[in-house]
């Protein structure tokens, strides 16, 4: 799924892990590029800006970049391991505040991948 339109940026914001918020200003869209747009809510996207023609090196680079799409609907792994200690922790009828018992664990896991290391 693809759709190419014009927009400029109007703001960008730096967030506290380093990451950035963009916002785009597009002109007046027909109606078929804004669905197109819309079909893209909830997904993980490229997005490659240009002021001029793409390059055969950045077709390349675009073809690589898309092969590493997800829709962030899915669950990423350190989702799903959160959602599964939480019901560890539910079962286990745990004493802990979820949060110290997700804490705890997670430096179980940690050290024991890390003896594996040495």
């Amino acid at each position: 799924m693809n759709v190419v339109f014009r927009s400029g940026m109007e703001k960008f914001e730096t967030r506290s892990d380093g990451s950035l918020k963009l916002s785009f200003g597009t002109p007046i869209l027909s109606n078929d590029v804004r669905s197109k747009i819309l079909e893209f809510s909830h997904k993980e996207a490229l997005m490659h800006l240009t002021t001029g023609p793409v390059l055969e090196s950045q077709k390349a680079e675009l073809y690589e970049a898309a092969a590493d799409l997800k829709d962030i609907k899915g669950k990423s792994h350190s989702q799903r391991l959160r959602a599964v200690l939480y019901r560890l922790h539910q079962q286990e009828d745990s004493m802990l505040s979820f949060s110290e018992y997700y804490s705890n664990r997670m430096e179980l896991i940690i050290n024991q991948i890390k003896e594996r290391l040495e």
